[in-house]
């Protein structure tokens, strides 16, 4: 401790000696440290931190894989197939978009909304404020209608009413029972997601045209690997999948592929390689702030040079 503060005494007075070379010399090392923090900030959070999901290195996105077109949507039939055969998955579950009509609550209101698969909000360990979650009984076609809210809607709409739960909205002109609220925080960064008001079986959507499996309907599924399954051997097993639907409905899904894509890729997508390279850019920006600092020192010395020389031979202090 003493060494550090006979140190830092020496440094005070070499700054106060030279004010304009320290002030050069800090600001050029702030602007190359900072804009190196500012940009490992954003490159930790996006690619190093795990998604805000339990064990969501084995999350991944499900699309149909058509000719010319790798990420298509996926139709109801065909992923409760693959829902049912595969043997890498522990879950899976499937989304698509459902807005509605809010009628019989105050002024008719047009509400952001999803239909999704029963285990969709256990998958991303997502836990109601209130009551529950969809049941595998209520995604089923005929079963009796349900919503979940999100806890926007709940505060908007019902005054944050605590017996929220087990009460009636009417919905595109369906009367559906609250079964849980939705935290505001819940949020799924995919492009085919949004944060919605309302939240509602898939499975017991009642048009016929969305049983039809040459349908997609803008749907997409997000599945759990097994543990230890890898994506290689998850594609392979799908592939078997699609052999056999293939073969049992040839006029439909011969040559229907599955792609599966890490859940952090899907999401981080394009914005990977720009941030390597901001990445590249600010610690090249870092290299030439040391350099610049190194000449200043080295110029600094150069002109202090014959302070540090030696004396003449010969001279003495009788001279």
């Amino acid at each position: 401790m003493r060494s550090l503060l006979h140190d830092l005494q020496y440094a005070v007075r070499q700054m106060r000696k030279s004010p304009g070379f320290a002030v050069i010399a800090i600001l050029t090392l702030a602007l190359g440290i900072g804009a190196n923090t500012t940009i490992f900030s954003v490159v930790n959070g996006v690619l190093l931190n795990p998604l805000p999901y339990p064990d969501s290195g084995r999350l991944v996105v499900l699309f149909h894989n058509k000719q010319n077109f790798t990420k298509g949507s996926i139709s109801y039939p065909n992923f409760l197939d693959w829902r049912r055969d595969n043997r890498s998955f522990e879950a899976m579950v499937a989304y698509r978009n459902g807005d509605a009509k809010l009628t019989g609550s105050g002024e008719p209101e047009n509400l952001d909304g999803h239909m999704m698969s029963a285990g969709f909000f256990e998958m991303l360990g997502v836990k109601p404020l209130l009551g529950r979650t969809f049941t595998a009984d209520e995604d089923q076609l005929g079963a009796n209608p349900t919503v979940m809210i999100s806890e926007g809607l709940w505060e908007r709409k019902f005054a944050s009413n605590p017996n929220i739960v087990g009460q009636a909205i009417v919905l595109d002109g369906v009367p559906r029972t609250i079964v849980g609220v939705i935290p505001a925080g819940f949020q799924l960064r995919q492009w085919n997601f949004h944060t919605s008001d309302i939240y509602t079986p898939v499975g017991e959507y009642r048009d016929p045209h969305f049983r039809d499996r040459q349908a997609a309907w803008g749907m997409d599924a997000i599945a759990r690997l097994k543990p230890g399954v890898t994506l290689a051997q998850a594609a392979q097993d799908m592939a078997r999948v699609n052999r056999g639907l293939a073969a049992a409905y040839p006029d439909v899904d011969t040559g229907i592929q599955t792609t599966i894509v890490p859940m952090k890729d899907e999401i981080v997508g394009d914005v990977r390689p720009v941030l390597l390279v901001l990445m590249g850019a600010v610690l090249f920006v870092l290299l030439i702030s040391c350099v610049n600092v190194a000449n200043l020192q080295l110029a600094r010395a150069t002109a202090r040079q014959r302070e540090f020389a030696p004396e003449p031979a010969g001279s003495s202090d009788a001279d």
